[in-house]
């Protein structure tokens, strides 16, 4: 009997040779990658480590420049998973060393749960380029993943060749033009002393911001909303100014950031929301016949009791629900669960009467599929988009804005309007409310209700 006139032995021999040897290259892969993490992490040194070499290239009267660097994965945790995200954090962490310990020769440690802080002698005139260098090759990981705005990374940064200023101040420092760069929404900032000064300005609005609401240092202005037909004024947006015990007369610029910070969003809300009340009702008469749009986190918004605090303080004040108006801010992104309790406080809310405003429409978080989420009464179309619209496409991009909140049963106001040419065009592209310094800049409540006796 010949051993080959049998092929189901041959192919059997093959596939056991085949599997053998995919086996093999698996192991061998897999070892390569253990080797290369296992490269990667060694290559992460401790902060002490960091310390010791920035004071020893300070006595040395070397330049070095400590870089301070956050990574939030909570909007992905939040979407996705936390497999996934870890995921994308050890790409990020690989990204991070790669660029400026292997390329750069720095040196890198984790910071917390998820940050990280780093050392290189490079000018720090020139570290913008290596960080748009840098996150350029970050973006690309995250859209090969999916993850594009929902994992956020900023730098901070901190350069000296000074041999007074210790690593812990320097790290400070660096920590502070994170927090500046998330507070501006730019992927990178560098500390020096004037927004230095700046950034402890903030936290020390911030540290008393608790206060300044308790002891009721916020007072109202308003600024007109006319109507684009008749231009008689239907009403005003609420807007709130701070007296600081400190500061002075504070914008919310200043203060609202301050708020968010501190995590008190509905207490804020709900205070200006009843300041507002309160005023209405002494002399309802008069006030009773304009409308008051008031501004509203939606941090807020997803709070689960928010409609019955709203109901409560509206019917403390017998006043009627016609005359309040709530503006939907776009300060965040929400989940499933968190839109399901927004539209829930909205629909309540407009079920008792009040209007509903989708403020700042085409700018950060809002978009058309909001205009479906919520049951909202006017929509109120961002500045840059109004301003935009004495250009031929700016018209057309307004105009097509207008003509879907229309169909969809939605008012439009349109916010920023400075010149005749900006009145010109939002008018012609049909929009319904105006409102901006061309008519009327924020007042005090004197200023306006002269307006109302006018």
């Amino acid at each position: 009997m010949q051993f080959f006139e049998y092929p189901y032995v041959i192919i059997t021999i093959l596939l056991i040779s085949f599997l053998l040897m995919g086996l093999i290259g698996l192991y061998f892969t897999m070892k390569s990658i253990r080797a290369a993490k296992g490269t990667v992490e060694k290559s992460f040194c401790g902060l002490n480590r960091i310390e010791n070499d920035f004071e020893k290239a300070g006595r040395a009267q070397k330049r070095r420049c400590i870089i301070y660097i956050s990574v939030s994965l909570d909007s992905m945790k939040r979407l996705y998973s936390e497999s996934k995200a870890n995921r994308i954090y050890e790409q990020i962490k690989k990204i991070l060393f790669n660029y400026f310990c292997v390329t750069l020769d720095g040196e890198i440690s984790i910071y917390g749960k998820s940050n990280f802080v780093l050392m290189n002698y490079l000018d720090s005139v020139k570290m913008p380029i290596h960080f748009d260098n840098c996150l350029e090759e970050i973006n690309r990981a995250l859209v090969k993943n999916g993850a594009v705005n929902v994992v956020r990374v900023k730098f901070g940064y901190y350069g000296t060749s000074s041999t007074e200023v210790p690593f812990k101040t320097a790290l400070t420092r660096a920590k502070q033009a994170c927090s500046m760069a998330e507070n501006e929404d730019v992927l990178h900032c560098c500390w020096d002393s004037s927004n230095g000064k700046e950034f402890e300005r903030q936290l020390k609005i911030e540290n008393t911001i608790q206060n300044e609401i308790d002891n009721n240092r916020f007072f109202l202005e308003y600024q007109p909303i006319l109507d684009a037909k008749t231009n008689k004024i239907m009403g005003a947006e609420v807007l709130s100014r701070l007296n600081s015990s400190t500061e002075g007369i504070l914008s919310p610029r200043y203060f609202l950031s301050a708020v968010n910070n501190v995590g008190l969003n509905e207490k804020f809300d709900y205070y200006i929301f009843e300041k507002n009340c309160k005023w209405v009702a002494s002399d309802q008469e008069r006030r009773n016949k304009y409308v008051y749009t008031i501004n509203f986190s939606r941090y807020t918004l997803c709070d689960e009791t928010m409609a019955d605090t709203i109901i409560e303080i509206v019917e403390k004040y017998n006043i009627d629900y016609s005359c309040i108006a709530v503006e939907i801010l776009e300060d965040k992104n929400v989940n499933a669960d968190e839109l399901h309790i927004m539209t829930n406080n909205l629909s309540r809310l407009k079920d008792k009467g009040m209007l509903v405003l989708l403020d700042d429409f085409g700018k950060g978080y809002t978009s058309f599929g909001d205009l479906t989420d919520f049951d909202i009464s006017i929509v109120k179309i961002d500045k840059s988009i109004s301003q935009n619209a004495v250009t031929h496409q700016g018209f057309l991009v307004l105009k097509n804005i207008i003509q879907t909140a229309h169909d969809l049963g939605f008012k439009t106001l349109c916010e920023g309007i400075e010149t005749e040419k900006h009145k010109q065009a939002v008018v012609s592209a049909g929009c319904d409310l105006l409102q901006g310094y061309y008519f009327h800049r924020p007042m005090a409540v004197t200023q306006l209700e002269a307006l109302f006796k006018a």
